[in-house]
């Protein structure tokens, strides 16, 4: 295989090395012959290289990275195909559009690979995007294998005695034939003189702390602590156990720190983590009763993890505190919805309120001489803990909400970090829609900190116009009025709290949606009608509500990058290829066209619950218990909702290939390889024990080591409201006959048995009675003729009679 991908991919690198382009009077920009679909895609190849001269032309500057790669991109990536192959051929590469054969390019580009594809790939230098982006931060092209997609898997086990005679434990060891070969390949011999280290680069290892070092780790944490519960053990844990830091290799190194411990240093254990099975890795952490009941092994894990997590009590306040607000919204405004929907073509005014980071605005409230300095809201210092807001101060120095400590503080060192102050939020969160609805207008609780509000009856009136025509009243009192209402809002919160709310308004809540970004911080802007078009068409697809990863994937197989590009595409190519309401939304939204009402929240799609901490086994009958358990945190969920669902969903974060045994967070996940696959129901259900199954399935499809498995969750959608009966019973899904109830029939009266006189049996009475009774199941013969028919023994000569005689005479035999 070795030769076969050297002399392909040489062969192509020498046919674009060799290509010059000089201008388009050359025979590939020629007609090409009816038919001829082998010289059309030659002729466009060249096409492509062209292109290629003129990239690497405009970027001379640009140290010649990978030279000598030939590079294909398989699938969606991030960056995008477009930007990959922007960066590899200004950086001195080859470019693949077309992958013709395997051996035809010495890398394929891709963030992962379906089954088929990665059974196929086994053999290739299969890189994840990030290979091509960390070489050009690094100046130099960094080994592939830091970056391999698909894993070389292991080689078959053999069976090892030790010197009494005792089986000793086999770990998994990797294929070397296929390293050997990467690093004698021509192109890691023609960087050998330039990059010298490469190839310890590559060897290098990863050393780890004892078992004894790590429990004395524990035990002095856990001993200095009141109380041993996960919060206090996400804070403790923070500072004092060992941290993973990125060397300049690439490679992880786990260090125990004397100062972190009461013990002196401990000698590295003679079986290192390189060397070691993730099931032998996790038993040696769990060896610690502490860290074992932290982890997902304990059976009372779930509900300590939901009662103890600060982030699960953030995520729940806020709902609950939202509910809440949301039921005082419709209260208040019940009176001033009118029922009827709003005429299509009829104009709106729309305000999207919202806080300038609602938890960093309102704790700096206490401490106003750092309104000016970066600040950060977390529940610690630690360098595992996680920053839930920042102000804007803070976002210049690159630091973003969910961010680690240790990276934020590394950005802005002079970061201050203040703890949450639920009371001043709820407070804060209360004056605020206190404000919103003196406006008295239509009023959609979005978050805490977050409101839409339908202010048309009011810009309406003030403009003398019931908004059907632009001649009817004037436009420009209506925008006016709707400038003097966002003014008054923002003056009115901001003397309620003393912090600064931004506002959005447009014709609809797209629109409003889109003018708060341009809005912010602590502003406000009015999307006007006749600027809509050209403002949104300059947005990325990715900018517009309700476009993610998956769906932004798909419009860039489709040449979407910006929202201007779907208006090229035809409705009918948008819903054929995202859905029948995807692509109607998309269409719409390219036109800044959005008919939805304020005040229609829609229904719940999904309940879930997923746990990504703590989350270590060592037996697939731990996951499998720790699943059920999950299973049945879900029925609470969905009996709190009254609602069943009949689609079941399991997400599995499983430890990415290149990822370290320990993470840098104390029991957290790490990097992680993302899997979900969903199982459509029968019928509608909240059964723990129907959902269990359901979900063990799933994962025991996956047939995921139970050492690799760093998160877990299952997720019900398709959800039905549960319906009970007039008895109060819970009324089933399962469909039923409903047959007319029985008419009464009379009874007649009884008599006497004493009194009545049997008659007298007959002889052929009798005979009848004692024959066997052929309607009556249990006096039916057995059948073993294979027919559902009785067979008589013997033949009925009456029938014998009629059939001819040839017939007859060979029955008779």
């Amino acid at each position: 295989m070795g030769s076969r991908l050297e002399s392909g991919s040489n062969a192509v690198r020498k046919r674009i090395e060799n290509h010059v382009f000089e201008d388009e009077e050359g025979e590939e920009y020629g007609a090409s012959s009816f038919g001829g679909f082998g010289e059309y895609f030659r002729r466009k190849k060249l096409k492509l290289q062209n292109l290629d001269a003129e990239i690497r032309s405009s970027s001379p500057n640009n140290p010649p990275i990978f030279q000598g790669v030939v590079a294909h991109v398989n699938g969606y990536t991030q960056p995008s195909l477009n930007d990959l192959h922007r960066l590899i051929v200004s950086h001195g590469g080859a470019f693949l559009q077309y992958l013709d054969s395997k051996t035809a390019a010495t890398h394929i580009i891709a963030s992962s690979l379906t089954p088929k594809k990665r059974e196929e790939f086994r053999k290739y230098r299969v890189v994840k995007p990030a290979w091509v982006v960390e070489s050009i931060n690094a100046g130099r092209l960094l080994p592939w294998n830091s970056f391999r997609v698909v894993d070389e898997g292991a080689s078959q086990k053999v069976l090892k005695f030790s010197d009494n005679g005792q089986i000793v434990s086999q770990t998994r060891t990797q294929s070397s034939s296929y390293r050997d070969q990467t690093e004698s390949s021509w192109y890691i011999a023609r960087l050998a003189p330039r990059y010298p280290d490469a190839k310890g680069f590559e060897n290098s290892t990863i050393p780890t702390p004892s078992p004894k070092a790590v429990g004395d780790v524990g035990d002095s944490v856990f001993n200095t602590k009141a109380s041993t519960n996960i919060a206090q053990q996400e804070q403790g844990f923070d500072d004092s156990i060992p941290v993973e830091n990125r060397t300049t290799s690439g490679d992880a190194e786990v260090a125990v720190h004397p100062e972190d411990t009461d013990e002196p240093r401990q000698e590295p254990l003679e079986k290192t983590k390189d060397n070691m099975t993730p099931e032998e890795y996790n038993a040696q952490l769990l060896s610690n009763p502490h860290m074992r009941n932290s982890s997902g092994v304990n059976p009372d894990f779930i509900r300590q993890y939901y009662r103890e997590s600060r982030l699960h009590h953030l995520s729940t306040w806020k709902a609950e505190l939202k509910a809440k607000l949301q039921e005082a919204t419709l209260a208040k405004v019940s009176s001033l919805r009118t029922p009827k929907k709003h005429v299509q073509g009829s104009r709106r005014y729309i305000l999207h309120v919202d806080f300038d980071s609602f938890f960093a605005a309102v704790s700096i409230r206490k401490n106003p001489e750092l309104a000016d300095k970066p600040v950060a809201i977390a529940h610690g210092t630690g360098a595992g803990s996680e920053i839930a807001s920042c102000n804007y101060p803070a976002r210049a120095f690159g630091i973003q909400n969910g961010m680690w400590m240790q990276g934020a503080l590394q950005m802005c060192p002079d970061l201050k970090v203040l703890p949450y102050d639920f009371a001043a939020y709820e407070d804060a969160s209360r004056k605020f829609y206190e404000a919103i609805l003196d406006i008295d207008g239509i009023v959609q609780s979005v978050s805490i900190d977050e409101a839409l509000v339908d202010i048309t009856k009011l810009c309406l009136e003030a403009g003398g116009s019931e908004g059907k025509g632009i001649s009817e009243g004037s436009i420009w009192k209506e925008q006016a009025k709707a400038d003097e209402i966002a003014q008054t809002l923002r003056d009115s919160v901001k003397q309620k709290t003393g912090c600064d709310v931004s506002v959005g308004i447009g014709g609809n809540i797209l629109q409003a949606k889109l003018a708060l970004r341009k809005a912010k911080p602590a502003g406000q802007f009015q999307l006007k009608p006749e600027v809509v078009l050209e403002f949104i068409g300059e947005l990325t697809v990715q900018q517009l509500p309700g476009v993610a990863y998956s769906l932004g994937a798909k419009l860039e197989e489709l040449g979407v990058k910006f929202v201007k590009d779907i208006r090229e595409l035809s409705r009918e190519r948008l819903t054929s290829n995202l859905g029948p309401k995807t692509g109607a939304k998309l269409w719409d939204y390219a036109r800044g066209i959005d008919n939805a009402d304020v005040g229609d929240v829609a229904p719940r799609k999904s309940v879930s619950a997923e746990i990504n901490w703590g989350i270590r086994f060592v037996t697939q009958a731990q996951v499998e218990e720790f699943v059920q358990s999950l299973c049945d945190e879900l029925h609470r969920r969905l009996m709190e909702n009254g609602v069943k669902g009949k689609q079941l969903t399991m997400r599995i974060m499983r430890r990415a290939l290149d990822a370290p045994l320990g993470p840098p967070k104390h029991l957290g996940h790490g990097k992680c390889d993302m899997f979900n696959k969903s199982v459509l129901l029968g019928v509608a259900t909240n059964s723990s024990e129907v959902l269990g199954k359901e979900a063990v399935s799933i994962l025991r499809s996956f047939n995921f080591s139970p050492g690799n498995l760093r998160g877990l969750g299952v997720q019900m959608t398709k959800l039905e409201s549960i319906k009970y009966d007039p008895s109060g019973g819970i009324h089933s899904s399962q469909r039923q006959l409903n047959f007319a109830p029985c008419s009464p029939q009379e009874r007649r009266p009884s008599q006497d048995l004493d009194e009545i006189t049997t008659p007298s049996k007959t002889e052929s009475y009798v005979s009848v009675q004692t024959a066997p009774e052929l309607n009556d199941e249990s006096q039916r013969p057995m059948n073993i003729t294979g027919t559902q028919f009785i067979m008589p023994s013997q033949a009925n000569s009456q029938v014998l009679s009629e059939l001819p005689g040839d017939i007859r005479s060979k029955l008779s035999l």
